[in-house]
């Protein structure tokens, strides 16, 4: 295999996400990275669009499917305007809320060490009482979640505890899967990557800079296909050279191009990633490019004032010389 260098760090920057964003004091979330995929698909979203810029019954209107438009409006006035606010900033304020347990994040926790020359009556006593404490807080404040009172030999080598504990933990869930708290929208388990899902955004980005290029110009741009992807885009017309990989390139792109509306247009009725069929017919280039141009210059502006922020915070800090 071939080593690769790797690229410089950047410094952090304000708006970049980090681990502590998943844990709130109120609620948590797992570290997922589709939750930045549906913030960014609800962007490209046609009928998401329109809701945002008309009102229910207009929307109902529009799409002519009732319970579609009810579906996208209540994802709408769920997860706000998504092109007015940073990733970080709409997890923190929005995401998490929707996405994340309104609960403490569960952890393993002692009840109580026994010692070997303890007396009996003296162990139920303190295990009774560790247990009580820990049933009217933390296992109140973490949701109640489907626990094990286990048996925990100190003493042990450390590689053979974690083994036990892993396949008592595997029998005791395969014998009942533990009940699980819901969030108010959860992620759909499937297959979809995110390359394809990264390579769609590219993809449609490109039509609509380019809505009147042909396909396999913009998928070339777009670098969706690394064996069919090595074209030359600003190629003359004129120019006929490898028409088999042009035209195997462009149905790749024609085919993800469907697929990433559609995802599209489900993750606007609160359903992500899907590829149930939808209709896309809303979509028009044109009017994301107008769109994605004005949601590219607020950001512009928004991260300047972060940066400034940032900067007279850093200097409030500094100390006096």
């Amino acid at each position: 295999f071939v080593l690769k260098r790797r690229r410089p760090s950047r410094p952090e920057q304000p708006w970049d996400i980090q681990a502590k964003d998943f844990t709130r004091k109120r609620y948590y979330a797992p570290q997922d990275w589709r939750f930045l995929m549906i913030f960014e698909y609800l962007r490209i979203s046609p009928s998401y669009a329109l809701a945002l810029n008309t009102n229910e019954m207009e929307l109902i209107k529009q799409l002519g499917d009732e319970q579609r438009a009810r579906a996208v409006w209540q994802t709408r006035c769920d997860m706000g305007d998504v092109h007015h606010m940073l990733y970080k900033e709409w997890w923190l304020k929005i995401g998490i809320g929707l996405f994340g347990v309104h609960t403490s994040k569960p952890r393993i926790e002692v009840i109580n060490r026994i010692g070997s020359d303890e007396r009996r009556a003296l162990i139920l006593s303190h295990s009774q009482t560790g247990l009580e404490q820990y049933l009217k807080n933390h296992y109140q404040q973490q949701g109640r979640p489907d626990s094990l009172l286990l048996s925990i030999p100190l003493g042990l080598n450390r590689t053979t505890t974690i083994k036990q504990l892993k396949k008592l933990l595997t029998e005791m869930e395969t014998q009942q899967p533990p009940s699980l708290p819901i969030p108010a929208y959860q992620l759909e388990n499937n297959k979809m990557r995110y390359r394809r899902l990264l390579a769609g955004l590219r993809l449609l980005y490109m039509r609509a800079a380019k809505p009147n290029e042909e396909l396999w110009r913009i998928a070339t741009r777009a670098k969706i296909s690394h064996s069919h992807g090595r074209l030359n885009p600003e190629a003359n017309k004129k120019d006929n050279t490898n028409p088999d990989a042009r035209r195997m390139l462009t149905i790749m792109a024609s085919r993800l191009l469907h697929d990433t509306l559609v995802i599209a247009e489900n993750a606007a009725t609160g359903v992500f990633p899907s590829l149930a069929p939808i209709n896309t017919d809303l979509f028009d280039a044109t009017k994301l490019k107008i769109q994605l141009a004005d949601t590219s210059k607020w950001e512009k502006v928004r991260k300047a004032e972060l940066l400034e922020l940032a900067k007279n915070k850093s200097h409030d800090k500094a100390p006096l010389k």
